[in-house]
């Protein structure tokens, strides 16, 4: 997809959002909480969190790379980590051209290709939010008022935790499993993928990057006093993950606001109370990552080769 036409998406798409947000705002039908003094520096603080999510999310693919024998500084991989983010928001389904785009941030810098340490990256956010949503939900179940909706949830949490941890440890054995992949991706990937276990390193910066998101969401419902326990934001948060991702819109957009407010619904907080923190929390956890993703991929494509070749061309 053109540079261009992921401009597009994402400015039809800030508008259609704003117009949106500015209807809740003003519809009567929609009981704002109580902003306290400090709730725009809470705010500020989820922000924060969200952004250094990135930097360990680009630690662990930096990481990944190293153990094939090959290395990018800090700086590449944060970059290539705020693309990737970038990609998976604005392009629909850009969750499965992530990896793409991380390997692309970083290919001035390296000669082998990164798509192997890219694609375990990514798998790994995937385990860790699994298990995170089985963990969160089987400790604090939602919906505890429905009996059917509160059993249903007791099966399926060990599932998608069991899932998660079994794609956890199977990211180990990628290098083994490439055979099975379609000859034209494997073409691609198997020179860069490895059978790397992720050992502590690997679990710091998952789990860092994981729980400082899911700290962005507590954050922005806290400044809003709806009060979640820890274990309420942790199951909300992955869960709302998973789901947004399923049906390939940009970057679950719409699909997971609507997972959050039904998700709190379940926990007891009323969707006229929780909708527009919700927006607040997309601001931070969609359009700032996007946003930061733009001005990322746009100063790298400046310095690539090929601006260079276009400005001599020019």
């Amino acid at each position: 997809m053109s540079p261009k036409r992921v401009f597009w998406i994402a400015a039809i798409a800030a508008v259609l959002y704003g117009g949106f947000a500015y209807w809740v705002v003003t519809n009567p039908n929609f009981d704002l909480p109580p902003i306290r003094g400090a709730a725009l520096a809470i705010v500020a603080l989820a922000a924060l969190c969200q952004i250094a999510a990135k930097l360990f999310f680009g630690l662990l693919f930096k990481e990944s790379i190293q153990e094939t024998g090959s290395d990018v500084r800090a700086w590449s991989a944060f970059k290539a980590a705020l693309v990737g983010a970038g990609v998976a928001r604005l392009i629909p389904a850009g969750g499965a051209i992530t990896p793409v785009a991380m390997s692309w941030t970083v290919r001035d810098e390296l000669e082998e290709s990164t798509a192997g340490p890219a694609i375990r990256a990514v798998l790994l956010n995937y385990a860790g939010l699994l298990m995170m949503a089985g963990a969160g939900i089987l400790v604090e179940r939602p919906g505890r008022a429905i009996p059917v909706l509160g059993t249903s949830l007791i099966v399926i949490a060990p599932i998608v935790f069991i899932i998660g941890l079994l794609l956890m440890f199977g990211s180990g054995k990628l290098g083994s499993l490439v055979r099975f992949f379609p000859s034209f991706i494997r073409e691609k990937v198997e020179s860069s993928m490895i059978n790397h276990a992720p050992g502590w390193e690997s679990q710091i910066y998952l789990w860092a990057r994981l729980v400082l998101e899911a700290a962005a969401f507590w954050l922005v419902m806290v400044a809003f006093g709806i009060d979640l326990t820890v274990s309420q934001a942790v199951a909300t948060y992955a869960a709302s993950q998973i789901v947004g991702g399923l049906p390939g819109m940009p970057g679950g957009l719409g699909v997971t606001e609507g997972a959050i407010t039904a998700i709190l619904a379940a926990y007891g907080f009323p969707v006229s109370t929780t909708l527009a923190p919700v927006l607040v929390y997309r601001v931070v956890s969609y359009w700032l990552p996007s946003a930061l993703s733009l001005l990322a991929g746009g100063s790298t494509f400046l310095r690539s080769d090929e601006a260079k070749a276009v400005a001599e061309a020019g």
